[in-house]
């Protein structure tokens, strides 16, 4: 459903952010549950209804051991925010409702401190002036009073204190981790951001600039296929127009030639004339049409025996005539598409027999690869022009374009050994000759 909304980021950025905050609550709900279980065991409370009855039980008992002259002092001294103890000034104390617990700490002081009913009384006083209600206390003989607070008041500095530097080492924990996190999760997402808009503008820019190889090794790899990607279709985009130009070009002579014969009539419009021009116009068109074709369109790869096609080759160029020699392995199993082979090397044996008398075969392997060179004994071609006599409709002079060649035969054998993973360059041979060498991978999927 489109526009829904969801929790879940739909970035890579947004999706690794939640991962590692995720993980960073779990890591630390965990440690905080540890450090709660395993904290120091605090010393047992007194097995009485009240928590301070031992408090008040203990200084009742300083006191009544003191001096007179000296109990004032020291009821001061142990007095606390819990527990107050006063001598000869009694509390002013509202009677509040009867507490249990009231009635069970004056037993516990009869009781602990061997008292009669008659010396300690106790009484649930109300609040006043903010403050909680509190048990007041009082030994008439004595002359002993004690306010204790039935729920002592809850001091916040005194959680601050104990919290605070828990609470501020997390905080400086986060501050350091947090911002080092989300740069490193922005910097190794920033190379799949800069490919997914590389990805966006190739639709409108075919030939974009390469994307820089940056990043984790993952990323660097899907860099460097796309950048590959990239320029294969910008290759072959500029092929396309390149060819599309080079038929323009070519269909502009016979073209001429027949509207130049149609207008001066006489022998120079005769049907022979117009059907070779014809001929010729539909030869080229042909061939661009086999060209693509060639590009487009992909054969089965199956294992085969790469000496017996190229010595089979040989043969029947041989058998009509031609001299072509054969030298190589009597046996070599490559994984290939045999018509498309077969159709590679046949183009570099009538290239060599256009230009030359002679054209020798050689086929060898070397580690991983095998290397079949087609040379003969032609002019060769200058080094300069070499790469551009790879492209198609590409023709070097107007002497090897006199039987109408169409500049179609090493770009179709180039585009076959591409498509084997495979390379072909040209060479010239001492004294004279030119050489194709075409080098096919053994290891690959394709020969």
């Amino acid at each position: 459903m489109k526009g829904r909304l969801t929790l879940y980021p739909r970035t890579i950025y947004g999706q690794m952010v939640m991962l590692v905050s995720l993980s960073m609550v779990v890591t630390l709900s965990i440690t905080s549950f540890l450090l709660f279980q395993f904290r120091p065991k605090l010393p047992p409370l007194p097995h009485n209804p009240w928590a301070n009855a031992l408090a008040i039980e203990t200084g009742i008992q300083a006191l009544k051991a003191a001096p007179p002259e000296a109990r004032a002092k020291i009821a001061e001294s142990i007095s606390n925010t819990d527990v107050t103890f006063v001598i000869g000034q009694p509390f002013s104390c509202q009677d509040f409702h009867p507490n249990p617990m009231t009635d069970a700490l004056e037993r516990i002081l009869i009781l602990r401190l061997n008292l009669y009913k008659s010396d300690v009384e106790t009484k649930s006083c109300a609040p006043g002036n903010k403050q909680s209600p509190f048990t007041y206390i009082f030994l008439p003989q004595d002359n002993i009073s004690i306010r204790a607070y039935d729920h002592p008041p809850l001091h916040f500095h005194h959680i601050m204190r104990l919290t605070m530097p828990l609470a501020i080492s997390l905080l400086l924990l986060l501050a350091i981790i947090l911002p080092l996190t989300f740069w490193s999760i922005w910097h190794i997402s920033r190379p799949l951001r800069n490919i997914a808009a590389s990805a966006n503008a190739f639709g409108y820019d075919i030939a974009p600039a390469p994307i820089p190889v940056q990043g984790p090794t993952e990323v660097r790899r899907l860099t460097h296929a796309f950048n590959r990607m990239q320029a294969r279709i910008a290759a072959s985009v500029e092929e396309r127009t390149r060819m599309l130009m080079a038929i323009g070009h070519d269909l502009r002579t016979p073209l001429t030639r027949l509207f130049m014969r149609l207008e001066l009539g006489g022998e120079e419009a005769s049907a022979e004339a117009m059907h070779h021009d014809l001929t010729l116009m539909k030869k080229m068109l042909n061939g661009a049409l086999y060209f693509l074709k060639e590009q487009t369109e992909s054969e089965r790869a199956e294992n085969a025996d790469l000496s017996s096609l190229v010595e089979s080759l040989c043969l029947e160029f041989s058998a009509v005539g031609h001299h072509v020699t054969y030298t190589g392995p009597s046996h070599l199993s490559c994984l290939c598409q045999t018509t498309a082979l077969e159709r590679a090397v046949s183009n570099l044996i009538e290239n060599g027999l256009k230009y030359g008398t002679q054209v020798d075969v050689l086929l060898h392997k070397e580690k991983n690869h095998a290397f079949i060179d087609v040379r003969d004994n032609g002019p060769g071609i200058p080094d300069t022009l070499q790469p551009s006599a790879l492209l198609p409709f590409y023709r070097l002079d107007p002497a090897r374009a006199s039987d109408g060649g169409l500049g179609l035969g090493l770009s179709i054998a180039e585009a076959i050994i591409a498509r084997h993973h495979g390379h072909l360059s040209l060479s010239n041979i001492q004294p004279t000759g030119l050489q194709a060498r075409i080098v096919l991978p053994l290891n690959q999927d394709k020969c």
